[in-house]
């Protein structure tokens, strides 16, 4: 029995011995400091041109509608609907008839006021017609001229003719049909230039100039334009401006109403390109970047000056003239700001 007191007694000994060693060695152990490891990328500054995207929609450059300047009858049609036609291309005929008579009847009463101011300028000049008589006699002549050549337009207005190459939009007549003066004869549209109608915000056009040049976007197809117009005043309502964009289109494969996105390079400044996916918000809800400076990590406040679809062109706020930082792609989530970090370079692509 005093055996098996004795074993008890040494075994609780040896237990109690064993735990104040080991306490005694922890307190010798210094702590450890584990810093994090982090992947960052050196991103250097690039030039950055600038470009506004806008949406617009094309428009013909010229819309007419050719009215008859003489009463008559549509007595020939030479053009049909949705055709291209050449300035000069003669497209109706009011029948002339009874424009060709009057225009021998003024063609008479000219020859003979013509002769009566003859005979009455000789009787003058030889003293047996007085000057208020002349001055009758010039009055009647100077008034037959001027019908005569009334009846000369009237009679070349009975051939209407394009004035500029266009395609006729509408017919408002047929043969046969009797016109009155002021009568809509059709309507033709110029689409060579055909112009980009655009609106811009008071901001976006002090960086814009008349002549600049604009790429444009239609139904997949690229053109080259330039801007042609710039309104000074802006809408009451929506506070934009009106651009007008000029492309060429000789073949006239460009039609009026169609949607156009319009690209305007506006300036060329310093700027980095960088993943979209590594911009974050900071606890106060700015828009920034992580990355390392002097081993700690860093929030950069930025501004995105364009998305491309691959990634953003950034610009840093209150930049002190970096032209290279060390961005942290992969594990910003896992730091904080100010907190030292081990890194590796990450190789560029």
């Amino acid at each position: 029995m005093k055996i098996i007191i004795t074993i008890i007694i040494l075994f609780s000994l040896s237990i109690i011995f064993f735990f104040k060693e080991n306490n005694n060695n922890s307190e010798l152990t210094p702590t450890i400091k584990i810093e994090k490891e982090v992947l960052v990328k050196k991103i250097s500054e690039q030039n950055f041109k600038k470009t506004l995207n806008l949406s617009g929609f094309t428009e013909a450059s010229r819309i007419v509608v050719l009215k008859s300047q003489v009463e008559g009858k549509v007595s020939s049609k030479y053009f049909k609907k949705g055709k291209l036609y050449y300035a000069g291309d003669q497209l109706v005929l009011i029948d002339p008839e009874d424009k060709v008579a009057k225009l021998k009847e003024m063609e008479a009463l000219l020859n003979q006021r013509k002769k009566e101011y003859e005979v009455a300028e000789n009787l003058f000049k030889k003293g047996f017609r007085s000057e208020v008589k002349l001055s009758e006699s010039r009055t009647n002549f100077e008034k037959a001229l001027a019908l005569f050549e009334k009846s000369q337009v009237n009679l070349n207005n009975t051939k209407i003719s394009l004035p500029f190459d266009s395609i006729i939009e509408e017919s408002y007549v047929e043969l046969g049909d009797y016109v009155k003066k002021g009568d809509p004869i059709a309507k033709i549209v110029d689409l060579d230039p055909i112009y980009i109608n655009i609106n811009v915000t008071e901001n976006e056009i002090e960086n814009i100039s008349k002549n600049k040049e604009a790429n444009v976007s239609i139904l997949g197809q690229e053109y080259k334009g330039f801007i042609s117009f710039i309104a000074k005043t802006a809408d009451p309502q929506t506070r934009n401006f009106r651009l007008q964009v000029q492309v060429s289109n000789p073949k006239n494969k460009i039609i009026s109403g169609l949607s156009s996105e319009i690209k305007i390079e506006i300036k060329d400044e310093y700027a980095f390109f960088i993943p979209s996916s590594l911009v974050s918000l900071n606890n106060d809800g700015i828009l920034g970047i992580k990355v390392i400076n002097k081993k700690r990590v860093v929030f950069i406040p930025i501004d995105i000056l364009s998305d491309t679809g691959s990634g953003y062109w950034i610009r840093i706020i209150n930049n002190e003239q970096k032209k290279e930082i060390l961005i942290i792609s992969q594990g910003s989530e896992y730091v904080v700001v100010n907190e030292e970090v081990i890194f590796k370079l990450e190789e560029n692509d």
